[in-house]
């Protein structure tokens, strides 16, 4: 058994590959395995791993014969997990050296359930620490204190894969695998489902990990396209599990939690053409229109306060929609 196995899903990125090989041989403590999941690239990135992988026997390469996106690429190799921890990585990102040791040390001190940790957001040639949001650090706690009240950043929706180390023995609980349904946005969802499962977390500061966020590194989240509108899809399955929880206070954070991410999105539909602007309207019309008006009121008090008349217009409509398709 490995000591950790890193999950890393590639699609047509051989330009990034240099650095991240540097970053993987810089992030390679003893028991470590990366498993590399090449997504039916059509550039150089098969030669590349290839020859990577002939002079480092910790870099595992798998491939899929067609297209299955970043979660189905994710799930393929957590089918080969054969480890204590497991972490993810982005293949535009790095790491600082030692951070994944550091990580590990951390980990098998601790014994939590999922470890979470700081990182870097990289713009540009900016470099901004972000923190964890978390109040208690360097100690176990229930996962589900990590959901949180109705406002601020959580851990919960502090959807980061690779802001951490997870125990691998979750994935025999079904934890640990993703919707692959969902192009965009599936860690939303998995972070959930992690916090409610009677799971423990322990956040630790090691901000080693250096996240490239931008157009042009390609990622789904910041090029706009069909795929974009999966955090609809996304959220309904977040407020389904919320409101399995049974808990009010769940269910305001996941409502909060829509209401922000529509915000965000709406507030940048000029990325859009005209028929994915509307048909993301209507959805999340839907969306916001679920539940009962104290959890949206409660919700909607702690969202942006530019975009709380578009959240309570939408609402109206998806609950006119709903109202219309239930009386017919």
């Amino acid at each position: 058994m490995h000591r950790i196995d890193v999950v890393v899903p590639v699609r047509d990125a051989a330009r990034f590959l240099p650095t991240f090989l540097a970053s993987l041989d810089a992030n390679s403590p003893e028991g470590c395995r990366y498993l590399v999941v090449d997504d039916a690239s059509g550039d150089e990135t098969p030669r590349v791993l290839a020859d990577a992988a002939r002079t480092r026997p910790h870099l595992e390469v798998l491939r899929t014969d067609r297209p299955r996106g970043a979660a189905g690429a994710r799930n393929v190799a957590l089918e080969r997990l054969d480890a204590r921890w497991v972490t993810f990585a982005d293949v535009d990102d790095w790491s600082a050296p030692g951070h994944l040791a550091a990580m590990l040390e951390r980990a098998d001190e601790l014994g939590a359930d999922m470890v979470r940790t700081d990182h870097v957001r990289v713009v540009g040639h900016r470099r901004i620490p972000e923190t964890a949001p978390a109040q208690r650090r360097g100690a176990v706690f229930a996962a589900r204190e990590g959901i949180g009240g109705p406002d601020g950043q959580t851990l919960v929706d502090y959807p980061f894969l690779w802001a951490g180390v997870f125990d691998a023995r979750l994935a025999a609980r079904g934890l640990l695998t993703f919707d692959e349904r969902l192009r965009t946005a599936s860690d939303r969802p998995w972070f959930w489902r992690l916090h409610l499962a009677g799971t423990t977390c322990a956040v630790v500061p090691s901000p080693g990990y250096f996240y490239r966020r931008n157009p042009a590194s390609g990622s789904l989240t910041e090029n706009a396209g069909a795929a974009t509108l999966d955090f609809l899809p996304a959220y309904e399955q977040v407020l389904d599990l919320a409101d399995a929880s049974g808990d009010a206070a769940h269910r305001v954070r996941a409502m909060y939690g829509a209401c922000r991410i529509v915000a965000y999105h709406t507030g940048r539909e000029e990325r859009l053409p005209p028929a994915l602007r509307r048909a993301m309207h209507a959805r999340a019309a839907l969306l916001l229109a679920r539940g009962d008006d104290d959890t949206f009121a409660a919700a909607l008090e702690h969202a942006p306060a530019r975009a709380r008349r578009l959240l309570a217009g939408l609402r109206r409509v998806g609950r006119r929609r709903t109202a219309g398709e239930r009386a017919s």
